[in-house]
């Protein structure tokens, strides 16, 4: 990997079985983001890499994701196209964020980039991966609002309201119900 890693986080399932493995490099060009999330889905084992390119403003710019859904592989590229982002040269879907939908590590981007007052709600738009089916983007709302103990982070589609543990990087370190994760700083 190139560049400075400034921390790297491993995140548990508590959903099911799995970990997520993640670094959070700083480049002369921006931030790097990589992981490897493994985990069990129905019984079969899911297996993806992560990397999300980020410039110096906290924007995603690109990200890519392969790997392996069972024994099927899967490989996707994801742009930034005007307000929005596409999938292998699919029409854009308009956004400010990506979310990979299967890792938290996304979430490093908007709180390192938002400047969020305390208590009031914050609209997030993103286009989400669908990573467990033919691969498609599809916009999602999320909001995160700071607390004193942590951040609120809703995704009302989904019906998810859940206060998170955020370690001074940005990662998330406590999703209720869905990840445990503890940070190290360097390596």
């Amino acid at each position: 990997m190139t560049g400075t890693t400034v921390a790297s986080v491993i995140w548990h399932r508590l959903d099911r079985d799995g970990t997520d493995r993640c670094r959070l490099a700083r480049l002369d060009t921006g931030w790097l983001i990589m992981g490897h999330a493994r985990w069990d889905e129905a019984g079969e084992a899911v297996a993806l890499d992560y990397a999300l390119r980020c410039d110096t403003g906290w924007h995603c710019t690109s990200a890519d994701v392969t790997g392996l859904r069972g024994e099927r592989p899967v490989a996707f590229r994801m742009t930034r196209e005007g307000a929005g982002f596409a999938l292998e040269g699919r029409a854009p879907v308009p956004a400010t964020d990506l979310d990979l939908g299967f890792t938290p590590a996304w979430m490093v981007v908007p709180l390192n980039r938002l400047d969020l007052p305390e208590a009031r709600p914050y609209p997030v738009e993103t286009a989400r991966l669908r990573a467990s089916d033919d691969g498609r983007l599809e916009p999602l709302g999320h909001s995160f609002a700071r607390l004193r103990d942590g951040m609120d982070h809703a995704i009302p589609a989904l019906g998810r309201d859940a206060r998170l543990a955020l370690h001074e990087t940005g990662f998330v370190t406590e999703d209720p119900g869905l990840w445990h994760g503890a940070v190290t700083l360097g390596s």
